[in-house]
């Protein structure tokens, strides 16, 4: 009907009646709530998990529609999370990209890991929503601006305070999840770690100097910090589909 408002249930995947699952996935807690009620406030019904392996107990319950998670989630990057939703019969994976200040290695990302989409962490109130809802094939949904407000200063305020807090092995580590995340497509076509290494050479020097603002008291153990995270996350991705393969 011409100008009807959507219902969350009103078509697409969701079953008619009830209201579409979201497990959101990631480390602050306050970050959980400020998503969980912006997507409430859309029609979702959401489950938060702060590491991985609540993330696991939860797809193991089942009866989720998507995953929202961290590419730097505590436990497990969101990019190794892909393949077990994938199996617990989720529809759509969306990775949050972990970081929020401005950086020049982000661009927009040619792979994703298996996922659908990407979302930045600052925009998860005013982006998020209607992306899942997109790829659930709802209608649009109008939020309260207020609500929008008060939820965008939250991920604004938050969505860089835990850099401050990170031990410095799992700051280098959610730096280098940020960067992978935007260079899927060399980091997949890479032969071995070294090539990707030097593939993204440049972007890996963004993310060092980025590490020492954050914590110049440790500059001179910048290179071997990010360098170490770095192979880390790409060996584990070496279980991860390629390109056309089913995931």
């Amino acid at each position: 009907m011409s100008g009807a408002q959507p219902t969350p249930w009103s078509s697409g995947l969701v079953g008619a009646g009830r209201r579409p699952r979201v497990l959101f996935a990631h480390g602050r807690s306050i970050i959980g709530v400020a998503v969980s009620r912006v997507l409430s406030a859309h029609g979702f019904s959401v489950v938060q998990a702060g590491d991985a392996e609540q993330v696991h107990a939860a797809l193991a319950e089942g009866g989720f529609d998507a995953l929202v998670v961290d590419v730097a989630l505590p436990g497990a990057p969101g990019f190794e999370l892909t393949g077990p939703a994938r199996e617990a019969g989720v529809r759509v994976v969306i990775l949050v990209a972990s970081v929020f200040r401005r950086a020049s290695y982000k661009r927009r990302p040619l792979r994703l890991y298996g996922a659908d989409d990407y979302v930045e962490i600052h925009h998860l109130g005013d982006q998020l929503p209607q992306r899942l809802r997109d790829h659930l094939g709802l209608g649009v949904s109008e939020l309260p601006a207020e609500t929008l407000r008060e939820v965008f200063e939250v991920l604004q305020n938050n969505g860089d305070q835990r850099l401050n807090e990170e031990s410095p092995e799992s700051l280098a580590g959610l730096i280098v999840a940020d960067v992978l995340l935007y260079n899927g497509d060399r980091v997949a076509e890479a032969e071995s770690v070294e090539q990707a290494r030097l593939a993204i050479a440049s972007d890996l020097e963004q993310a060092r100097a980025l590490f020492a603002q954050v914590r110049p008291e440790l500059v001179d153990d910048r290179a071997e910090l990010i360098d170490a995270a770095f192979r880390k996350l790409v060996a584990s991705l070496d279980s991860l589909p390629r390109e056309g393969e089913s995931r």
